[in-house]
């Protein structure tokens, strides 16, 4: 798979396990087109990565062939950290992407204490086990668009870049259901849906968007 071909080897620095960007070649990015596979559930686990650009799904398949997206990475993210020596999910380009991959050994350099990208995904995945056991289709639909926007602070338009399908997946629910709470939103007038797809969200009252998921 990709993570096979493209992961480039780094600077060992003597006694260190974690170092600095600066010890890692400047051509490892990756580009991804969109639904690109960066790795699968059974292959090694050869490195852990960062988002540099665009957006990753992480997913499992159930015994049926059902996905279920376990979390969404966006710029400045990382993924692909496993407590063993091989991949429990799959890991995807949501669209247009460039990752950064960093092997995951003991003489790698690494730019982040990894035991605070373990603890950050963990509090994203109770986070997410609280929104979809205890909350409404709405109040999950609004809660998944205060988890994007908060990707993006300070900005009143951002670009969601998930489809209808990816999101249902990660709720949940339904395609339809999914679709008709944005109308249901829209109709709130708390956000408004542009572009060709429907995917550039436009708050217009985020307090009263934040004030749906409590």
């Amino acid at each position: 798979m990709l993570q096979n071909q493209m992961i480039a080897k780094h600077t060992k620095v003597p006694g260190h396990r974690y170092g600095s960007v600066a010890g890692v070649a400047k051509d490892q990015s990756i580009r991804l087109k969109a639904d690109e596979t960066i790795y699968s559930e059974g292959e090694h686990a050869f490195a852990i990565y960062q988002v540099e650009a665009g957006a990753v799904r992480i997913y499992r398949l159930t015994a049926s062939g059902q996905r279920y997206i376990l979390s969404f990475c966006g710029k400045g993210e990382w993924f692909g950290l496993e407590t063993g020596n091989v991949r429990t999910d799959f890991a995807e380009a949501v669209c247009e992407t460039c990752i950064k991959p960093f092997r995951a050994n003991q003489e790698a350099v690494v730019p982040i204490d990894l035991l605070h990208i373990a603890l950050t995904n963990l509090a994203k995945a109770q986070h997410k086990q609280l929104v979809i056991t205890e909350q409404s289709a709405l109040k999950r639909v609004a809660a998944f668009v205060c988890e994007t926007a908060d990707r993006h602070p300070g900005d009143c338009e951002f670009d969601m870049m998930m489809s209808r399908s990816d999101i249902a997946d990660y709720l949940g629910l339904t395609v339809e259901t999914v679709a008709r709470c944005f109308t249901k939103l829209r109709e709130k007038r708390i956000l408004c849906l542009n572009g060709k797809l429907q995917r550039i969200v436009r708050l217009l009252d985020r307090d009263a968007l934040v004030a749906l998921t409590i």
